[in-house]
């Protein structure tokens, strides 16, 4: 498929015409045909189609319509049902009324040429670069930044489910494939025992035991018929056989001639699959809540006199932490040219190098850092480390004693000082000191100073009153993204669609908050407290 290229269009007489008599000044499809749709060129998306082959739809009009459908929650059907029936719509993208639109299908074909051309971001940056251009985001204003959990819709399965639909879904795959290798090779009783999908509440105690007990040597047996050289070739290149290989070396160790569960409880999670029906999905936990699938940041500017509009999105994996996200999210906003002065974070984006690497690109970053907790801190006279002396240029620690620590090792980011078990244990503060067996030990971020400086300045009020006036907001743009746009539950299988829903619901967002504030409305007023407990 490839792309004609056409010059902006003008807008239809009779689409004009009707659509300024109906649709009012302040609707955001007219502000939006009005102003920001002949601003877009299709030879943006040119790199994205071949140069040959049947002309494909414009892709300018495909990336809007994929936006509406996060604006309305729109499936894609109903997008398609929407673009041929209905006149915003129509005014917004300067189509003739007795345009009949496009096959549903071309949606989906849209995100894929999209991902297959690492093109995920391309319309938030454009849109986001006609906001700029419009002044609707101050040069070196505020910024606010915040994670959210997306679900995936798959129910989390049980070990035992999760390992039986693997091979279950290999073994449908195969099938599929090579219909005639299968015959020769599976034994018939395997589709009575795989042939549906396993429900272990749907068994009873002794017949998934006894599950557990085959499952490993099956999946054994049938990836050692697949590697011994006589399955084809395409059959091991499967995606489901894949994943298939991939869980039964996560999940199982060879033990006297049989498979058996690995222990997983120091599993970092980061690559063990979850479920087959969405190998990509990762399981997390934030205190109580668990859950399935991804974490979004969301990155929105907070100035007075200007719309809150979506600098940066994106889905990451659910096990990235906020502070290893804190710097790629800084270096995107740059390359948008929306750099902010300050950056306001909650405390899991705050750590040393994040001060050091704001501070490296000139930006202040605003947040409260973690506390931390020895178990010192929980005796009722215990020796906190806030009274050791520490020196970041000898590198070297001094405890109350007098007492000093040298020749720190260095574990993730911290230097950590040992002081020696001797000294420790003939020392009169012994008790209140050392809670263990050893000689006390003390950490210290290697950018030490930036860290006391950043813990001091938050102690003040004029830090926690600009903290919660310019930070507090963040919760209700998350809140609006969720009910109003649907982004708490994934629509798609695969990490990379999932941050393509992510885009898209940012760029709904986007052109919501814009056509809003060029129609007059304003950003609701957050009301200071106005009384007190005693009014006398």
């Amino acid at each position: 498929m490839c792309l004609k290229i056409q010059s902006p269009w003008a807008m239809p007489e009779e689409t004009g015409r009707i659509g300024k008599m109906l649709l009012g000044e302040n609707d955001p499809y007219r502000l939006i045909g009005d102003r920001l749709f002949e601003k877009w060129e299709e030879e943006e998306f040119a790199d994205l189609y071949s140069s040959e082959g049947k002309p494909g739809y414009s892709p300018v009009i495909l990336a809007f319509v994929s936006v509406f459908q996060f604006m309305e929650r729109l499936a894609d059907r109903q997008a398609a049902q929407a673009l041929r029936m209905r006149l915003d719509w129509k005014y917004a993208l300067h189509m003739p009324l007795d345009d009949a639109g496009f096959d549903f299908s071309v949606l989906c074909e849209f995100r894929d040429r999209l991902i297959d051309g690492q093109a995920e971001k391309r319309v938030f940056e454009k849109l986001v670069e006609e906001i700029r251009a419009m002044g609707l985001i101050k040069e070196r204003g505020k910024q606010r930044s915040d994670s959210i959990a997306m679900l995936v819709k798959v129910r989390r399965l049980s070990r035992i489910e999760m390992v039986v639909e693997t091979l279950r879904l290999a073994v449908v795959a195969l099938v599929t494939a090579n219909r005639e290798w299968c015959e020769e090779v599976i034994s018939p009783s395997w589709e009575d025992k795989y042939g549906e999908r396993f429900v272990r509440q749907r068994y009873s105690e002794s017949e998934w035991k006894e599950y557990e007990a085959n499952i490993g040597d099956d999946g054994a047996w049938l990836l050692k018929r697949l590697s011994d050289g006589g399955a084809p070739a395409e059959l091991r290149d499967l995606p489901e056989v894949q994943v298939f290989s991939t869980v039964w070396a996560q999940q199982f160790r060879e033990e006297k001639g049989q498979m058996v569960y690995k222990d997983l409880e120091k599993y970092d999670g980061h690559t063990q699959i979850q479920t087959p029906h969405d190998p990509e999905a990762r399981y997390s936990r934030k205190r109580k809540f668990e859950w399935l699938g991804d974490k979004v940041q969301v990155t929105e500017t907070e100035d007075e006199s200007y719309p809150h509009i979506i600098t940066d999105m994106v889905a990451t994996d659910s096990n990235q932490t906020d502070y290893e996200e804190l710097p790629l999210i800084q270096d995107r906003l740059i390359e948008r040219q929306c750099k902010p002065g300050e950056h306001y974070v909650d405390a899991g984006y705050m750590s040393g190098p994040n001060l050091a690497h704001s501070r490296d690109l000139q930006i202040d970053l605003i947040g409260p850092l973690p506390e931390v907790v020895t178990p010192q801190d929980l005796l009722p006279n215990g020796i906190t480390q806030a009274l050791f002396h520490m020196d970041p240029e000898r590198k070297v620690a001094t405890c109350p004693q007098g007492f000093q620590a040298k020749n720190p090792s260095l574990i993730v980011n911290t230097w950590k000082f040992q002081f020696p078990k001797k000294i420790c244990a003939a020392c009169p503060l012994h008790a209140r000191c050392c809670t263990g067996k050893g000689g006390r030990s003390v950490g210290m971020n290697i950018h030490y100073d930036l860290v006391q400086t950043a813990r001091t300045r938050q102690k003040t009020e004029a830090f926690k009153q600009d903290y919660h006036q310019h930070r507090s907001g963040v919760e209700g743009s998350l809140s609006a993204l969720v009910r109003g746009h649907g982004l708490r539950v994934s629509r798609y299988i695969g990490q990379k669609k999932r941050n393509l829903q992510a885009v898209f619901t940012g760029c709904a967002a986007n052109l919501k908050r814009t056509s809003h504030w060029l129609a007059g409305d304003r950003p609701q007023v957050r009301y200071e407290k106005c009384w007190t407990l005693n009014p006398e």
